[in-house]
């Protein structure tokens, strides 16, 4: 038999996550009812719609340390004044100290990096990758 704090802790997590799962139903179905609303909505001004032409638009998570566009700007901003190949370290580092967001958590700095990347990886016409003894580099084209 189990222990008794266990089966203590793990009913608490489970009745946590059903609530959470509760919560996303009654969500999902008040967005469904909306939609349905809105779908006889524009039937009503346009018949002869085709509601399955309207595609469904992405939903994006905003990022926590940077604005809308602000992360490319940074890098474009970083490697402009550098004027050499840098890292994705160096660079994820330096805006760092730009936005004062602690350096504290390693965990932090590898999130930051991996948006930078993300960034990076997106601006290909601009930016430019090199590799050179297996270490990743970033220039201006």
């Amino acid at each position: 038999m189990a222990e008794p704090h266990v089966i203590a802790v793990l009913r608490s997590k489970r009745a946590e996550l059903a609530g959470v799962v509760s919560q996303l139903e009654r969500q999902l179905s008040r967005q469904q009812a909306d939609l349905t609303h809105l779908d006889a909505t524009l039937r009503l001004f346009d018949p002869t719609i085709r509601l399955s032409a309207i595609r469904p638009r992405r939903q994006y998570v905003r990022n926590t340390w940077f604005r809308r566009g602000e992360c490319l700007r940074l890098i474009y901003d970083a490697l402009r004044e550098i004027e050499k190949p840098v890292t994705t370290r160096e660079l994820a580092e330096r805006i760092m100290q730009i936005k004062a967001i602690p350096a504290t958590e390693a965990r932090t700095r590898d999130l930051v990096q991996r948006t930078l990347l993300a960034s990076l990886n997106r601006a290909k016409d601009t930016i430019a990758r090199s590799d050179a003894g297996g270490v990743v580099a970033w220039r201006l084209i």
